[in-house]
């Protein structure tokens, strides 16, 4: 099943600068014959007829006040994202999200609010930002977003995909990157073939057509494959908050992160804090982050 359109934004919010500063990009959330695989002709009933551009749709009209709203909302989601298809680069790659963050930002001043977004306003850009139409792919510091954003409720939504697997349609065969060759390279017999390295994805999901045509899809096609239990997303620190709750807002108009952690106690505790820079910070508590169980064969 093939939607059409669905990434046909995306050129226009992409442009040759953003992709070359991706390509030299360093950052604090630096947040991986024919083709019959089994396990992805298998289809599940209640994925076969709902697509995920209608599930984010749907997820405009539902509540969105509280994290511990977008914790079921996101849970209901990852499945679409995570066995419910993939990105077709032309006719070269396929690109399987296998791990993903969710991440929203609520542009309401009494709504949630996730200071580590990077399309929000007053980031980036001084002032308010348009809004991304639905699975727009946005390419930003830490690799590449299939947003979600709607301008009536005020909201940024996206998921970074953190891991995936790349299928080579020419060579018929999944991709990994090698460490000593610095290349995506047919996977060893045996080998895992998710990749981590979220700035590489920039290799191959690239060359976008400018003038109207869309080169790269979603293409539905779901799996039955099952999906962990929600995690932390990696590397997001907590940020600073007033007496009230608030998060605080400095003179920049940049959300304060929270100062780093003196004396953490060792070894450190994975589900609490996280080691960027030689420095050691307490990590989001938000369970947003989703993964399949299994690694596409």
């Amino acid at each position: 099943m093939h939607i059409s359109n669905i990434f046909c934004t995306f050129a226009p919010e992409l442009s040759i600068g953003v992709l070359a500063h991706l390509a030299r990009a360093r950052h604090w959330q630096c947040r991986g014959g024919e083709f019959e695989s089994p396990m992805l002709h298998k289809t599940s009933n209640h994925m076969e007829t709902l697509k995920l551009k209608e599930k984010l749709e749907e997820f405009a009209n539902h509540s969105k006040e509280s994290v511990e709203q977008l914790n079921y909302e996101f849970k209901a989601l990852a499945p679409y994202f995570l066995s419910g298809g993939y990105i077709k680069v032309r006719e070269d790659y396929r690109v399987y999200p296998t791990t993903i963050e969710f991440y929203f930002h609520s542009e309401k001043e009494d709504g949630v609010k996730d200071p580590i977004v990077y399309h929000r306003n007053n980031n980036k850009v001084k002032g308010k930002i348009p809004y991304f139409p639905i699975m727009t792919l946005h390419a930003h510091d830490s690799g590449y977003d299939i947003t979600f954003e709607n301008e009536k409720e005020q909201y940024r939504a996206s998921v970074l995909i953190r891991e995936y697997q790349i299928w080579d349609e020419h060579n018929t065969c999944w991709l990994k990157w090698d460490a000593t060759s610095q290349q995506f390279c047919p996977i060893i017999n045996g080998q895992d073939p998710r990749n981590t390295q979220v700035l590489y994805l920039k290799y191959i999901l690239n060359s976008f057509a400018i003038g109207g045509y869309s080169c790269i899809d979603w293409i539905n096609a779901s799996s039955k494959d099952e999906i962990n239990e929600a995690t932390f997303r990696q590397n997001v620190p907590e940020f600073k908050k007033d007496t009230k709750g608030n998060y605080i807002i400095g003179k920049d108009l940049k959300y304060e992160k929270e100062d780093p952690i003196e004396n953490a106690p060792l070894p450190l505790d994975k589900k609490k804090f996280f080691r960027y820079s030689k420095k050691i910070y307490n990590l989001c508590q938000r369970k947003w982050s989703f993964s399949r169980k299994n690694f596409i064969q």
